[in-house]
């Protein structure tokens, strides 16, 4: 009896099927170290000691960046591993609060609040204070916050929370990565730009313009010497 069309379209229905699986089930694991305070600053709250928050700096995969934390537990771990997980991985049901239905709408408003921060290596005051709150708010979202004492700041994260309400369906693909311990222990998450910064190479066209400059440079001087 021979393999009928409809049988080979099957198998291959079902190789494509599993290769689809297989690809979306495995996730990028990095090493993350944190390495300092990075440009954050500490907000006054009402109960118990002040909280720092805003963007640390980590090396993940040795490569420097600024990150911030989606909750406010401590966060000095030195080196631990994460799952890497994109836009797509969360709409799936990753992430360590996308435990119920339309958890992922509170990552989507995150992301939103992402994109507001200012992750230059150094910040004013205000600056500083400002992505303070914004990842304040971020926690608020993803969980509970203790309350600030200031009522500026608390006027501030209302009107940022307010904002992120709005965004339930946002879109972060192209600015944001979740990256979600795989440490017992250290059950958190950590989110970073999608490209974290690098050094900056000196393009290539500028040598050749430079080449160029100097070539036209020695034609000049000849035809004076000859001249």
């Amino acid at each position: 009896m021979g393999i009928t069309k409809s049988t080979v379209g099957k198998i291959l229905g079902c190789i494509a099927v599993a290769a689809c699986f297989n690809q979306s089930t495995v996730a990028e694991t990095v090493e993350i170290t944190y390495e300092g305070r990075g440009t954050t600053t500490t907000l006054d709250v009402k109960n118990g000691p002040d909280i720092r928050t805003g963007a640390f700096e980590l090396t993940i995969d040795g490569n420097t960046t600024l990150a911030v934390t989606n909750d406010n537990s401590s966060h000095y771990l030195n080196t631990w591993d994460a799952t890497v997980n994109t836009y797509n991985d969360i709409q799936n049901g990753a992430g360590k609060y996308n435990n119920r239905r339309n958890d992922k709408t509170k990552y989507s408003q995150a992301g939103y609040l992402f994109t507001l921060l200012d992750f230059s290596e150094t910040l004013s005051e205000t600056a500083a204070k400002y992505n303070a709150l914004v990842n304040y708010v971020i926690w608020d979202i993803m969980g509970s916050v203790p309350k600030l004492n200031d009522r500026s700041d608390r006027r501030t994260a209302n009107q940022l929370k307010e904002q992120a309400s709005d965004q339930k369906t946002f879109d972060w693909s192209s600015t944001m990565l979740v990256y979600t311990s795989n440490e017992r222990l250290a059950g958190r998450e950590l989110f970073a730009s999608v490209q974290p910064p690098i050094a900056t190479p000196i393009p290539s066209a500028l040598f050749l313009f430079g080449s160029m400059a100097l070539g036209l440079f020695g034609i000049a001087t000849r035809r004076r010497i000859n001249g």
